[in-house]
């Protein structure tokens, strides 16, 4: 009688182990930084035989890739004979000048085929346009639907009417054309959801991340039984929970966009501390004679990064000199030093470092904030409001099979900030959550 057992093992895979080339990639998105809206169903008039707002004919979002939905609103149908123009006005109720320079996004909706587009802008005390500025473009979708319109103030006008549009602190208004090259084409167009923005830079709203030199992807998917009355206990939907941490060694230089806490300033403008060493010149001041240094490209609002030490001092403690903060002159002794700003004595004052005038022919060691260009951004939690993030990564079975995991609403709850004498890891702590879908994840099988 044979034995009942069986020693052979089912064949199965398992999952190769990250190497220097695996990758994990990270979309950061931002919702685009508009100055205000304008609802296509606040038409002032119209130009056309008809005119009738769809709430439901919403177009998809073609400026945004966040993963919560379109923000959109309705379209507003112009109807009039073939060959036609069909025109709205629309109130802009917003201080003009914050995007007078800026842009304008709407969408228009006709069929396929080739259109004019004049955009008309004047200011809202002037509803007749008769001083306004008239942006002309032709546009040909090759298929019917939705279409977006730019508009880029910050360029010449095609045309100017009167005096032109001045943009002003009460508003604006906007007026839309629409007409077909071709004259058997029924006017039946569409515009909706008008924005304004201040900079083109508003639309630098998606960011791609990489991870590389990985030394992990932890984390799994977690749920909580529960009890129940009849047939058995069960998992609680309500509790399941993806959390991960990503690992990695070397990281693209836009890693900054993945802080949850961080948003992009206003500032163009700003400084790094420098170190310099200048030889003390004299100088006589209101019959004062001092000595001194010229910095000349010194951030003078910044006034707490400055120090100065006496170069060739062999006592390291009283090489250093002590700055006086009074913005008027003073009589210093031989331990002090005065930043002048140029606001109380002349202008070209500033960035003059005074010192006592035993220390002329010295080399002064001094460290200063210098005005750089820079691009500002700022912690707060403000940021946070707005903010997706979505990744993507593979792993390979043994099999040769490839898994692709992507993961479409991401929460960054650790970002990297530790810097220390060792190779730096780059370490982030995330929170996976259910999309717009409510799936966590979409996982997909590439056999190739």
């Amino acid at each position: 009688m044979g034995r009942c057992t069986n020693n052979d093992l089912v064949s199965g895979v398992g999952i190769n182990k990250v190497d220097k080339h695996t990758r994990v990639a990270f979309a950061a998105l931002t919702d685009v930084d508009r100055c205000t809206k304008v609802n296509a169903k606040n038409y002032i008039e119209y130009n056309a035989d008809a005119a009738v707002f769809n709430q439901y004919e919403v177009p998809a979002d073609m400026f945004n890739c966040l993963a919560e939905g379109c923000r959109n609103t309705g379209t507003l149908m112009l109807r009039g004979a073939a060959g036609s123009a069909v025109s709205a006005k629309f109130p802009v109720g917003y201080d003009a000048t914050e995007f007078f320079l800026g842009l304008a996004t709407y969408y228009i909706n006709v069929p396929a085929g080739k259109y004019t587009v004049k955009t008309t802008m004047s200011d809202i005390t002037n509803p007749a346009q008769t001083n306004a500025d008239v942006y002309v473009q032709t546009v040909e979708p090759s298929i019917g639907g939705a279409f977006p319109i730019i508009v880029d103030f910050s360029k010449e006008p095609n045309t100017v009417i009167g005096s032109g549009w001045s943009g002003i602190t009460a508003g604006a208004i906007i007026s839309v054309e629409i007409q077909a090259d071709d004259a058997s084409v029924v006017a039946d167009f569409g515009v909706s959801s008008f924005y304004f923005y201040d900079t083109l830079e508003d639309f630098e709203v998606n960011d791609l991340v990489l991870i590389s030199c990985i030394n992990g992807i932890e984390g799994d998917l977690t749920g909580d039984p529960t009890d129940a009355t009849c047939f058995g206990g069960g998992l609680d939907p309500s509790s399941l929970a993806i959390e991960k941490t990503v690992a990695g060694g070397k990281v693209t230089p836009n890693y900054h966009k993945l802080n949850p806490a961080e948003m992009k300033g206003d500032k163009t403008s700003g400084w790094t501390l420098q170190p310099d060493t200048r030889k003390v010149q004299t100088i006589t001041i209101n019959g004062v004679e001092y000595g001194y240094i010229q910095v000349p490209d010194m951030q003078i609002e910044e006034c707490a990064f400055v120090s100065a030490q006496i170069e060739n001092s062999c006592n390291i403690t009283d090489s250093m000199l002590s700055r006086v903060s009074v913005p008027t002159l003073v009589t210093l002794n031989e331990r002090q030093f005065q930043v002048l700003d140029g606001t109380v004595t002349d202008i070209h004052d500033a960035g003059k470092i005074l010192f006592h005038k035993s220390l002329v022919g010295q080399n002064i060691l001094v460290t200063y904030p210098k005005k750089a260009v820079v691009e500002q951004y700022i912690g707060t939690d403000e940021a946070v409001e707005g903010k997706r993030v979505r990744m993507f990564y593979t792993v390979c079975q043994t099999d040769g099979v490839k898994i692709t995991y992507v993961f479409n609403n991401v929460l960054i709850t650790s970002f990297p900030m530790t810097i220390n004498a060792e190779e730096t890891v780059f370490s982030f702590t995330i929170s996976i959550q259910r999309d717009r879908n409510n799936r966590f994840y979409e996982r997909y099988r590439v056999v190739e």
